[in-house]
């Protein structure tokens, strides 16, 4: 009696994936860089961590909100620190610092995966324990091209929120920041 075999079936190809490595591979996630003090610094760590962040404030978000627009951030840019001159703004202070980021989220609307530039300004300022987070203005890319459209204030928004909560992270070094638990540290 002879067996016969089944066809194998075709191998999918894998595909390679880049990893975006830190500046420093031993630092472990959410803690603050050495020098916290200096902004720049502090934002180059942030932007690796921020989409990760970000997308668990979605998942949140999507747990309350019926109307949920299926969405993800899949990296963010890098930080520009030249501040526009404003005078106009109620918040804004002396002490306040301007950080301008690019993000690229994936949206999913019907059938279709549209992927869209949003452009993010921060407002932080540094108080005697650490940077926060004081307002925040996003303006998404134009898809029809014509005028671009207003910013809007997004200072409570899920990007704001996932900025906080890794500001929270990175000062306190407590990762059950991310869900809401309060820091031994923090008084």
């Amino acid at each position: 009696m002879v067996r016969k075999r089944r066809p194998r079936r075709p191998r999918k190809p894998r595909i390679e994936i880049e990893k975006i490595e830190s500046t420093d591979p031993w630092k472990p996630k959410s803690t603050c860089p050495d020098n916290s003090e200096d902004l720049e610094i502090l934002a180059t760590d942030l932007i690796l961590d921020l989409p990760g962040y970000v997308n668990r404030e979605i998942q949140r978000d999507r747990q309350s909100n019926e109307d949920y627009l299926e969405r993800n951030i899949v990296i963010a840019g890098r930080p520009e620190f030249e501040p526009l001159p404003i005078d106009d703004m109620p918040f804004f202070q002396e002490d306040i610092n301007q950080i301008f980021l690019t993000t690229l989220e994936r949206q999913y609307r019907d059938s279709q995966v549209v992927e869209l530039q949003k452009f993010h300004w921060l407002f932080l300022r540094k108080s005697q324990r650490q940077w926060e987070l004081v307002n925040m203005f996003s303006i998404e890319e134009s898809l029809l091209g014509n005028l671009p459209p207003q910013p809007e204030d997004s200072s409570n928004g899920v990007f704001a929120r996932g900025i906080r909560v890794w500001l929270q992270g990175c000062y306190f070094g407590d990762r059950g920041q991310e869900t809401g638990v309060k820091s031994q540290n923090e008084e």
